[in-house]
């Protein structure tokens, strides 16, 4: 099994991030900045052994465009999605390579990961449509064969630099188990996240309500999105009701549900 990360980040000067990251294995970054062109180079991790870095520059904007660009050029029979911030372990690719030899049906698995804002689950389960929602995109390993042979990509209206707020990685998994992916959740640490502030997420604002209706839209459906703008207003009503009230965060998500963007 051949491994490869899958990082996505902005005006990096080099290619230093490779080493930031503690990548032991073969990595593609999409590096989004001022200029078009592509760098590769080997490096020998911890273990002695030969690994590839390539290096993609572009000037494209948007970071469901970058994981995409980085889906369709990679070459691992597994691939890792990562984040610019993330430090990974010594041992994740015996880790990885050891829970698909545990799943050998496992088209998708996702891993635990330290955050400082979050605490995940210590016992394995079956991902399934409600469970995905509490999975991020750092945390997913992919059979890369599959994925792309199944024409599964982010949606580029969503996500960081789109100014439609987040949800792209619930509708990418949720295409994922669409087309009958088997996904598993293991406790297996991974590596660590140091970001704190969110991309996207800068308080309940009316935007902020108006983009979880028109996303809950564009990943469910128009009978199964609405069912979710009203469980998700109820369910979360004491993070946002200093606020906003019930009332207005459903009328503004009700607001962006019939948006067309």
């Amino acid at each position: 099994m051949n491994l490869e990360i899958l990082i996505s980040c902005m005006h990096q000067q080099d290619a230093s991030i490779v080493a930031r990251t503690n990548v032991q294995s073969d990595v593609l970054v999409v590096n989004q900045c001022d200029r078009d062109g592509y760098d590769e180079f080997t490096f020998i991790n911890k273990s002695g052994r030969t690994c590839l870095a390539r290096i993609i520059h572009t000037t494209e904007r948007g970071l469901s465009k970058s994981r995409n660009m980085a889906l369709k050029n990679a070459k691992g029979d597994v691939c890792l999605i990562c984040d610019d911030d993330e430090i990974l372990e010594d041992d994740y690719p015996d880790k990885i390579e050891a829970a698909f030899r545990k799943f050998p049906e496992a088209m998708l698995l996702a891993f635990s990961v330290h955050h400082p804002r979050k605490i995940y689950p210590s016992k394995e389960f079956k991902v399934n449509y409600i469970r995905s929602f509490t999975i991020a995109s750092y945390q997913i390993a992919f059979c890369r064969e599959w994925l792309c042979g199944n024409g599964i990509y982010f949606d580029e209206m969503m996500g960081s630099g789109t100014g439609n707020g987040g949800g792209e990685e619930n509708k990418f998994l949720l295409s994922c188990l669409r087309h009958g992916a088997k996904m598993w959740y293991l406790p297996m640490m991974i590596g660590a996240v140091m970001q704190v502030e969110s991309q996207w997420f800068h308080g309940y604002t009316e935007k902020f309500f108006r983009d979880r209706g028109w996303s809950s839209r564009r990943m469910l459906g128009s009978f199964w999105g609405y069912m979710y703008i009203w469980y998700w207003a109820i369910a979360k009503r004491k993070k946002y009701e200093r606020e906003y009230s019930l009332r207005k965060a459903l009328f503004f998500m009700h607001r962006g549900f019939m948006e067309k963007r």
